[in-house]
């Protein structure tokens, strides 16, 4: 490959990629003012697990994520398993478009009709893939300190609203551990940390090989310290019940800012940060489907691919669910979690990485 990006590209466009969908659903306030807990659970795992794939890139040197398995399970074996990931990417992004498709009507523009938002996300989704991840990457760059600059703007503005109670989060445990330690294995890890092996598809274009580890496990520390914060506020400043029944906490949260009724209603903020990392993480997810299927298939021009892989998704994120209701408890939580982003982005790449292991032990003895 001849595309190369920076060290601090690869951080940008990890960081938004991580907290892509992470900052619109808040599926750790399933357990109420214990959330925190399971973010902090899942991310003492979650880096554990990014490392694995840092490992595996390792031990398969100048390889991608789709060239893991044929060379340490052979074509046979291999090639079927490495097929799996660009179609399950592909499913990701169309929901990715659902997660859009709710979200816009639902906060700043109630009467547009679902089908114009999706023609319109799937059709900057194209535009990203034919300027390509350079272009992506350098567009990440910029952007990463304008969002990160909304971000904290927003949280010191609520700080200044005088509605922030730190007694909400007591007491700790209510429910025990069991709520705790089932929702970080069921959606905390995989969620923002499995979804990560996509970037396996990227982590070869980085100029200097050296700086893949450190950009990628200090953006994935700065995305949980992000997400725990916004966790905090939200139980201090929303309580327990209300925390767990809101649909958008982020949203919810920027529109409690009121400092003497002079800065008020930061919505619109919120939105844009949402849109904007959920659509870094669409393009991602694309470019990395797209780019193992043409390795895989040994096509020359990946180019003829973008167009009908955008109405797949398309018509996947318009078909998939009804509601955001439908989109979360059931395709989410009952379906993709357990049986797709669990074997794949845990089981698989656990067997992947220590065969990769005893076969680098056994070559360096010889």
């Amino acid at each position: 490959m001849n595309t190369k990006i920076s060290a601090y590209q690869l951080f940008s466009i990890t960081f938004l990629f991580q907290f892509g969908t992470t900052i619109i659903y808040a599926f750790e306030a399933t357990v109420g003012r214990d959330a925190w807990m399971v973010t902090l659970l899942s991310f003492i795992i979650g880096i554990m697990l990014v490392a694995m794939y840092l490992g595996i890139m390792q031990l398969n040197p100048g390889l991608t994520l789709v060239e893991w398995f044929p060379r340490q399970f052979g074509k046979w074996i291999g090639f079927p398993i490495a097929m799996l990931y660009p179609c399950v990417f592909l499913l990701d992004a169309a929901r990715i478009i659902g997660d859009l498709r709710d979200l816009v009507p639902t906060t700043i523009l109630p009467n547009t009709p679902p089908l114009v938002l999706i023609i319109v996300f799937g059709a900057l989704a194209l535009y990203g893939l034919i300027l390509g991840i350079e272009n992506i990457s350098r567009l990440g760059q910029i952007l990463l300190p304008i969002l990160l600059g909304l971000f904290f703007l927003e949280l010191i503005f609520l700080l200044f609203s005088d509605i922030v109670n730190w007694e909400m989060l007591k007491p700790l445990l209510w429910k025990g551990w069991d709520p705790v330690i089932k929702t970080t294995i069921l959606q905390g890890i995989t969620q923002t940390y499995g979804e990560s092996i996509a970037l396996a598809m990227i982590w070869v274009m980085v100029d200097k090989k050296s700086k893949v580890w450190k950009a990628t496990l200090i953006s994935t520390a700065f995305v949980f310290l992000l997400i725990l914060l916004l966790d905090i506020f939200s139980i201090t400043v929303f309580g327990d019940v209300l925390f767990q029944r809101l649909v958008y906490p982020f949203y919810s949260l920027s529109g409690m800012v009121n400092i003497q009724g002079f800065i008020t209603n930061l919505n619109p903020f919120a939105v844009v940060t949402m849109i904007s990392t959920a659509y870094f993480k669409l393009v991602i997810k694309m470019y990395a489907a797209l780019t193992g299927i043409q390795m895989l298939l040994r096509l020359k021009k990946g180019r003829r691919l973008m167009l009908p892989a955008v109405l797949l998704i398309m018509i996947l994120g318009m078909t998939l669910d009804n509601n955001v209701t439908e989109h979360l408890s059931i395709i989410s939580f009952q379906v993709v979690t357990p049986y797709v982003w669990i074997p794949l982005y845990i089981g698989l790449p656990l067997l992947l990485f220590i065969i990769s292991l005893i076969r680098h032990k056994l070559k360096s003895a010889r």
